[in-house]
């Protein structure tokens, strides 16, 4: 990252831009998670929900309206019996050597924006695959 400019400077940018351009709100369903997972910002059952779901989205093709159909019912918060964020934290994401970050996504266009995010979440996905299999047990 640039001098003086934070991971959640640069995700917030991000977001703003997701906000306010279709073009790039395109991949908020991986951005969001991706940001959030290696900031281990979710309860350690969330975390490992929502490791499950971004997989989904990126190797199996899941799409967000698959999604809300298929799990919209558990995850409502009157349906779950944990929370997504708060609660004790998964350990050992720390110790994860993430091969990229919000620092590699540009934001330049929407086109390099997508193209980075869905990059970036897959590998998340890959680089946590272990924790979240021996953590699943």
């Amino acid at each position: 990252m640039p001098e003086g400019v934070q991971c959640s400077d640069r995700f917030w940018e991000g977001q703003i831009l997701e906000g306010s351009h279709p073009a790039y709100y395109a991949v908020h369903h991986l951005s969001v998670p991706a940001y959030y997972l290696q900031h281990n910002l979710y309860s350690r059952q969330g975390w490992l929900a929502v490791h499950k779901l971004l997989s989904e989205f990126v190797f199996d093709g899941l799409t967000p309206e698959n999604a809300r159909r298929k799990i919209g019912r558990h995850v409502d918060s009157r349906n779950r019996t944990f929370s997504i964020v708060r609660g004790e934290k998964l350990l050992g994401v720390e110790q994860i050597e993430w091969g990229l970050t919000i620092a590699d996504v540009r934001l330049d266009t929407a086109e390099h924006y997508c193209a980075d995010v869905r990059r970036w979440a897959r590998q998340v996905c890959k680089d946590s695959a272990a924790l979240a299999a021996a953590s699943s047990n």
